[in-house]
């Protein structure tokens, strides 16, 4: 895109010229080679290799014609956004993906405008930056020094550090580490990680293991021993943010089930059986009095967005009914108000004074809103980037937005025997790996391995027939969905199944993607969900639906 957009004169020479460094050889940053800019780059001037829409064809499988509409049609119009999903950049050393798009609207000017500019397209604040509008109070709970916070260890080395007793600590820093007890807590951290097949060697190797859960998830399921936890349904409650203009308070409508405890129940008896003292190194203050805290915290912008004011109107009646002490105040709305209704959304309107654009003020002003980059600029070379990169240690990336394979990414498949590329989907039946406990949607949505019609006609695979999928890192089976609607050479499973191995076959059956996923820390410790390889066989054992399985529950 980038090369049609340059070739065909569809840039935005002034923006550039005034707000980036690094385009072309005359707007370089202090120091650095004159030909190492996006421009030269582009045109392959000393690489020999112009990035043409037919040279990125042969990668990414999209005509050349389809890659050159786009970019007539984005370098066109005015204002335009790309708002983008996460899943591009979740490949190994897949730093270059941001950096390029950004580098995108750059050539076009998309940026500090109303309308345009770069954005992912999950999470709360996606396409909606700017102040918080409304945001709960702190819970005044103090936080407790780790002795170990400097001892980091990165998602994508920690079973290594496990098993091998080492980590990488920064560039060429190998440090020993001696790790003996897992604490699974708040998550499915063994499910949902890269490298599952590590994940589960390190689990059986440490001296413990304990587990806090509603469920018997993957992470409980290789626990010595499982804590049962309350819902946030069974707790007293507590405040979540939306999006910036949101603010939901939710609350207990029943009474805890069973012998389960909140997360703050167990750390406070944990404490007490290491002689500490839990009001004071733990929990020195009761639930009631952190809820309220957060209500009476709660804040939200003025009318004319200058400042915060309090959004709730506490009476005295009303922290009494909360079990807390406190002070009456005057806010927005009253208690009572924001207890029934659950949410409290701010009144937007047209023209009002909450809008807000990225990079406006340095648009508007490049001179005196200089942004905090060591240019000022954008900065489409960023050596500050490649040096934070190589300073993690993992592995390096280029000052410019340069295409970079991928370890285990589409070129290292074939030429290696996995001649296939894995897409870890978000499954419709869960929430990554929430929810996949759940027979009717195990029954409507039954975890099945996507390929494309002519490569199972190759391979001999029919619909609903199963197929054994193996990476460098381990193997799952599953039902084929034989589809015109994915790529030859690609395949897709959905992410979050809760791993069912079959030991003595040594494959997963319930097709978890972490267990196909390698343990490879690259760029600045993100993790590499989509570069896997792999190679496909037809099984020619049963599997019985896992709608059929036996419910993992715990009581």
């Amino acid at each position: 895109m980038a090369h049609h957009i340059l070739t065909n004169n569809l840039l935005d020479i002034n923006f550039l010229d005034t707000y980036c460094v690094g385009f072309d050889a005359d707007h370089m940053p202090e120091g650095a080679d004159p030909k190492d800019n996006f421009k030269d780059y582009v045109l392959g001037t000393f690489d020999g290799t112009p990035k043409t829409p037919e040279w990125a064809a042969k990668i990414c499988g999209v005509s050349a014609d389809k890659i050159r509409q786009l970019a007539q049609e984005y370098a066109t119009t005015k204002p335009a956004a790309i708002i983008t999903g996460g899943a591009p950049a979740r490949i190994n050393n897949g730093e270059h993906f941001p950096h390029a798009i950004m580098t995108l609207a750059f050539m076009t000017g998309n940026v500090g405008k109303p309308g345009a500019g770069v954005s992912p397209n999950m999470h709360n604040r996606a396409t909606n930056a700017g102040p918080v509008l409304v945001q709960p109070g702190a819970s005044g709970l103090p936080a407790i020094p780790n002795p170990l916070a400097k001892s980091k260890i990165n998602s994508g080395e920690m079973w290594n550090a496990v098993l091998k007793g080492k980590y990488t600590a920064s560039k060429g820093v190998q440090k020993n580490i001696n790790i003996q007890m897992v604490w699974n807590w708040f998550g499915n951290t063994l499910n949902q990680r890269a490298g599952t097949t590590r994940g589960i060697e390190a689990h059986r190797n440490v001296e413990f293991v304990l587990a806090q859960n509603l469920f018997l998830s993957t992470d409980a399921r290789y626990s010595d021993v499982v804590l049962p936890v309350t819902s946030q349904w069974e707790r007293l409650g507590g405040l979540l943010t939306g999006n910036r203009e949101i603010l939901i308070y939710f609350r207990q409508i029943m009474k805890p089930l069973f012998e389960a405890k909140s997360d703050m129940w167990i750390a406070t008896e944990v404490a007490k059986r290491l002689g500490l003292d839990p009001t004071k190194a733990i929990n020195p203050l009761s639930e009631a009095q952190m809820l309220y805290n957060q209500i009476a915290g709660a804040k939200v912008m003025k009318a004319d967005g200058k400042g915060y004011e309090k959004l709730v109107t506490l009476t005295a009646e009303d922290i009494k009914e909360l079990g807390a002490k406190g002070t009456p105040q005057t806010g927005r709305i009253s208690y009572k108000e924001f207890k029934e209704k659950g949410i409290y959304q701010i009144p937007r309107s047209r023209g009002d004074k909450l809008e807000f654009t990225s990079f406006e003020d340095f648009i508007g002003d490049p001179v005196g809103k200089k942004l905090a980059t060591p240019s000022g600029k954008f900065e489409i070379y960023c050596d500050s980037l490649a040096k934070a990169i190589e300073k993690v240690g993992f592995t390096t990336k280029s000052p410019l937005p340069k295409y970079e394979p991928s370890r285990e990414g589409f070129e290292d498949g074939a030429k290696n025997g996995y001649p296939f590329q894995v897409i870890t989907l978000h499954y419709y039946r869960r929430s990554h790996s929430t929810l996949d406990n759940v027979l009717w949607l195990r029954e409507a949505f039954p975890q099945e391995l996507r390929i494309n019609a002519s490569d199972a006609q190759k391979l001999g695979i029919k619909n609903n027939d199963i197929v054994k999928v193996t990476s460098r890192h381990g193997s799952v089976i599953r039902q084929a969905m034989v589809t015109e609607r994915i790529m030859p050479g690609v395949v897709a499973l959905g992410e979050g199944a809760w791993v069912e191995m079959d030991e003595q076959a040594g494959v997963d059956k319930a097709g978890c993607t972490g267990i196909l996923d390698g343990h490879i820390p690259t760029g600045q410790g993100h993790t590499g969900f989509n570069s896997c390889n792999v190679k496909l066989e037809k099984y020619n054992q049963p599997l019985d639906p896992d709608v059929k399985w036996p419910q993992r529950i715990i009581f």
